[in-house]
């Protein structure tokens, strides 16, 4: 049996929200010299097109992906791989990505298969998200779901407090 998990439609909201915020605060400051110097309304259509190039940017990303099976678990990322098998799984705890606290999967060695490039390879495994794999991003609660099926099939111990 195979498991394929993408973020949830609650996390893809809470993302594109963060982003839409940020781009919006961005062009405030280049706002208020295009009306300064022309007038309201082209600062205002200057924040619209901004903000729309950049959200539309965004919603080209690659979303992340979790893919569950018999042989381990495999995390893609928008620029990193990582692959894993159950017995490297060490424990699930919480832990801190960019953003924010989440639950995850803490393997015992880096997974990395794959990067972006040379420089996502150096920040993803200084940072030690080559050993983390995020399990609230996919699903909330978890262990009632298929992902803590999958778990209880292959590492029940991980469950077990």
């Amino acid at each position: 049996m195979s498991l394929v998990l993408t973020p949830s439609a609650r996390s893809q909201r809470s993302r594109l929200t963060r982003h839409l915020v940020l781009f919006l605060l961005a062009a405030l400051p280049v706002a208020g010299v295009i009306w300064a110097l022309i007038n309201l309304w082209v600062a205002l259509g200057y924040v619209v097109v901004q903000t729309g190039v950049l959200m539309f940017g965004v919603g080209q990303q690659r979303t992340s992906v979790l893919k569950v099976d018999e042989a381990g678990l495999q995390y893609e990322a928008p620029a990193f791989l990582l692959r894993t098998t159950w017995d490297d799984v060490e424990r699930i705890a919480e832990a801190t990505l960019p953003t924010g606290p989440t639950q995850a999967f803490v393997l015992k060695r880096s997974a990395v298969r794959w990067t972006h490039t040379p420089q996502v390879r150096q920040q993803v495994t200084s940072k030690g998200w080559d050993r983390i794999i995020p399990i609230d991003e996919f699903e909330r609660s978890w262990p009632s779901g298929p992902l803590g099926d999958a778990v209880r099939d292959h590492r029940p111990d991980l469950l077990e407090d």
